[in-house]
């Protein structure tokens, strides 16, 4: 009888960082998704559904951008599968893991902003685009395994639904239901990030992602530190 090789358990995350840290990813994926919904003929690199419909549409009607409207439920979904396995490897060091994958979520998500602002051939815009696929596949299931409880922070239409239940709840049970305040402020923060993603985008373009990379890098940067110190913030 064979035994099957165990992975390291993942552990929920022991630490509850408070409402800054979920709002402001969420603020990078609005800002990320604006500017690239902008700059790739409505590609959506921070969800797939998009993606999903463009798939099934092009068998009635021609979609402009189809082969990397497709190509991009792939990514996103290697993506989240390379953060998984970082994620794990990690086993209960949660804050850890999560400082490693901003860190790989800022490295390709560079890469977009460095094509945006050195104004690259536009033989590689597919390829940019993926990289900012790619970084938005690791941010979102990074949040969903080490951020569990804060609603999706680049999937609206789940978090939507969620606080429809909450208010409902809310409503019936005349108390506010927990986690309400976490979604809500999610949903906000996203919101806010498209807008001042199409401003800037409309401002100076695509290399406005350098404001994005400096935000994710920032996280990481406190987050160590705070790890390093045996703290957390709130």
């Amino acid at each position: 009888m064979t035994s099957k090789m165990a992975l390291p358990a993942v552990s929920v995350p022991a630490f509850k960082p408070g409402h800054a840290l979920p709002t402001t990813l969420a603020f990078v994926a609005g800002f990320v998704d604006a500017c690239t919904f902008l700059a790739f003929s409505g590609l959506f690199v921070a969800q797939v559904t998009g993606s999903f419909v463009v798939a099934g549409s092009e068998l009635v009607q021609g979609n402009a951008g189809f082969v990397l409207k497709v190509l991009a439920i792939p990514v996103f979904l290697l993506a989240g599968m390379a953060t998984t396995v970082v994620v794990r490897a990690y086993g209960s060091g949660a804050r850890q893991a999560l400082v490693t994958a901003l860190c790989i979520e800022a490295a390709l998500l560079s890469v977009l902003a460095l094509y945006g602002v050195m104004g690259s051939p536009a033989g590689l815009l597919t390829l940019a685009a993926l990289f900012g696929l790619s970084a938005m596949g690791v941010q979102s299931a990074a949040a969903h395994l080490l951020l569990p409880g804060y609603g999706s922070s680049n999937v609206m239409t789940t978090n939507t639904t969620q606080l429809s239940i909450d208010l409902a709840d809310s409503l019936m049970r005349r108390r506010v239901a927990p986690g309400m305040a976490d979604t809500g402020l999610v949903m906000l923060g996203f919101l806010v990030g498209v807008a001042v993603g199409g401003l800037a985008f409309k401002a100076v373009g695509l290399g406005c992602l350098v404001f994005a990379v400096a935000i994710v890098i920032g996280i990481a940067v406190v987050l160590g530190q705070a790890t390093r110190h045996g703290e957390f913030p709130a």
